[in-house]
């Protein structure tokens, strides 16, 4: 066998712990001697083994002369644990084929280097596409110090994502519910709007797949969810981030605060709503690596008109609604030259939807690539 299909065994177990080692990357590892795996490993959640260590232990005496194969640079640092480059070295590892280099400030090529001084051979950019995909978010996010984005909205054929009365369940079918939930489960954080907490109730979490729920965020200017005259949300329970500005209540906020959630002070914008882009960096230096915006229409009508998205999913329900909430809602185009442009990554049937995954164009600011060149 290759390096590329070793590295494609990697890169499969760094996608199987997506969203389970967040603020960490979901790194894997597959030590190879004589042409056969004798050890694999991906990342625990944080404080626990790097994918480095936890194959080199699952091989054991086997990984003496034996080739490690994995998706992001291997440590050289002290953190919560110990630097994976002299645990490859204690093992007996003879040759380290990496992915992609890790761009952060403790890393940068600094592991390549160690393997290097200890005598160990070291081959950078196997499957360098399909390891930047693996690590876009943690990429993403180092490079500009903002989560990534993913939109997701279920929509009727006619743009709706809820009826002219605001019932939206169930506008996609089960097959696309349990996808959101996959989605859910690889991100680090959910976003929705104050309109959907009053609503809907939302809970936002985990519950058709296995996974990690991630944290929740609210989008409420005003702490419109802290009223006093409203029942209290479900989303308001600790762990939760409600993003709200200026003209929110010192009272409001001390009843977000009491409830066990956070108040978080952000910019407005023109419309008096929260500032988008102020958010998503208010959010990445929490080191937060990655958003789900999962609406309602004015949240994401207001990241589409600040280009503040990186992919969108978007389920296509074969009904049709008229009069409802538009998928985008606050926001206009006076012409089709200036509304913004999409690219199609992908279509396909998820039960009796259509699953349509976007990605915008003209952003080369937010693409990020790491190789070994």
């Amino acid at each position: 066998m290759s390096d590329v299909e070793f590295m494609s065994r990697a890169v499969r177990l760094a996608n199987k712990g997506l969203g389970g080692t967040y603020p960490n990357p979901s790194v894997g590892a597959v030590v190879i001697a004589g042409g056969q795996v004798v050890g694999r490993g991906r990342s625990a959640p944080t404080g626990g083994p790097h994918a480095e260590v936890r194959a080199l232990r699952r091989a054991g005496a086997a990984a003496k002369g034996a080739t490690l194969y994995v998706t992001l640079e291997p440590c050289c640092h002290f953190g919560r644990t110990g630097p994976c480059t002299e645990a490859i070295r204690d093992a007996g590892i003879t040759r380290v084929v990496v992915g992609i280099l890790d761009p952060a400030m403790h890393a940068n090529g600094q592991g390549i280097r160690r393997l290097q001084e200890l005598g160990i051979q070291v081959d950078v950019g196997v499957l360098a596409e399909e390891c930047n995909a693996v690590h876009e978010h943690y990429l993403h996010h180092l490079h500009l110090g903002r989560p990534f984005v993913t939109l997701k909205a279920a929509m009727s054929m006619d743009g709706r994502i809820a009826t002219q009365a605001g019932d939206s369940r169930w506008v996609s079918s089960e097959p696309s519910r349990v996808e959101g939930h996959r989605l859910r489960a690889i991100h680090h954080a959910i976003a929705v709007g104050a309109g959907t907490v009053l609503a809907d109730d939302p809970q936002l979490d985990v519950r058709h797949v296995e996974g990690v729920s991630p944290i929740p965020v609210v989008f409420d200017s005003g702490l419109r969810i802290a009223a006093e005259d409203h029942p209290r949300p479900k989303i308001l329970r600790a762990g939760t981030l409600v993003l709200h500005t200026a003209k929110a209540s010192a009272a409001a906020r001390r009843r977000i605060d009491a409830s066990g959630a956070e108040s978080v002070l952000a910019a407005e914008d023109r419309h008096g709503h929260v500032d988008v882009r102020d958010a998503l960096e208010v959010l990445g230096r929490r080191t937060i690596r990655s958003v789900l915006v999962e609406g309602g229409g004015r949240l994401l009508g207001s990241c589409v008109a600040a280009s503040a998205w990186q992919r969108w999913y978007l389920f296509v329900a074969p009904k049709l609604v008229g009069d409802g909430v538009p998928v985008l809602s606050g926001v206009g185009w006076p012409s089709m030259a200036e509304s913004p442009h999409v690219r199609w990554v992908k279509w396909e049937p998820v039960g009796d939807d259509l699953l349509f995954v976007l990605e915008p164009r003209g952003t080369s600011e937010d693409s990020t690539s790491v190789t070994g060149e």
